[in-house]
């Protein structure tokens, strides 16, 4: 009796079942860090773009108030009736100076994607709790000494940086939201693009670190204090 085309058909063998398991496995292998890389330029250029518009937003309010935010512009906006301003010393409370003025209107400009503990704000901003609330602001702010604004030195100082994971005189990135990349924007509104060395530090082209004091500093004179944001 004649066999079938469809009798003569036989399923997989065990072997050919683990080649094409392994094959499957090896081709996840090379696809999963090409995504990854993926994901990750892609949230590093979102930072980038939120921080040139903080920066811009900084330039403009030292055009109209004198200083980049600092106390005294604090005092001055208080003064002229603005009673919804975050208390305290950190990021949150410096930068939210540009959403009272409307310079900056929306709170998702200070969201950086990929950082932890990081969400996109909700654009509630009539209360002191609610304004660039704990999370809502990613980006460190960088002032000088005795809570001072900064004076532009360069066209390329920083102003604002992410992903900050200490603060202070001597600050580190935590190298993972951005594939080992930070992102700040600049006095002249731009943003940049830096390598996270492996201590952590800001790698900066022709200098020991971003933040380096002396010769080549981009701080001129002055001793750069970052500010980091509020619950991060």
């Amino acid at each position: 009796m004649k066999q079938t085309k469809t009798q003569k058909m036989k399923g997989f063998t065990l072997v050919e079942l683990l080649v094409v398991i392994a094959i499957i496995a090896v081709l996840a292998g090379i696809a999963t860090p090409l995504i990854l890389r993926a994901q990750k330029a892609g949230a590093r250029t979102e930072a980038l773009n939120n921080a040139k518009a903080i920066a811009g937003g900084l330039v403009s309010f030292k055009s109209d108030r004198g200083a980049y935010p600092c106390g005294y512009t604090r005092d001055a906006l208080e003064s002229d009736g603005f009673d919804n301003l975050p208390p305290g010393t950190d990021a949150n409370a410096y930068l939210a100076q540009l959403i009272v003025t409307d310079v900056i209107d929306s709170e998702g400009y200070f969201y950086a994607a990929g950082v932890k503990g990081a969400t996109k704000g909700d654009d509630i901003k009539g209360t002191p709790d609610k304004l660039l609330a704990r999370g809502e602001n990613c980006f460190a702010y960088i002032m000088t000494e005795n809570e001072e604004p900064l004076n532009d030195v360069s066209s390329i100082t920083p102003l604002v940086i992410a992903a900050i994971k200490t603060g202070g005189e001597n600050p580190t990135f935590d190298p993972s939201p951005y594939a080992d990349k930070y992102v700040y924007g600049a006095v002249d509104g731009s943003g940049k693009v830096g390598d996270v060395g492996k201590n952590g530090e800001a790698k900066s082209k022709g200098r020991d670190s971003l933040f380096q004091s002396g010769t080549d500093s981009l701080f001129g004179d002055e001793i750069p204090v970052i500010k980091v944001p509020t619950g991060l």
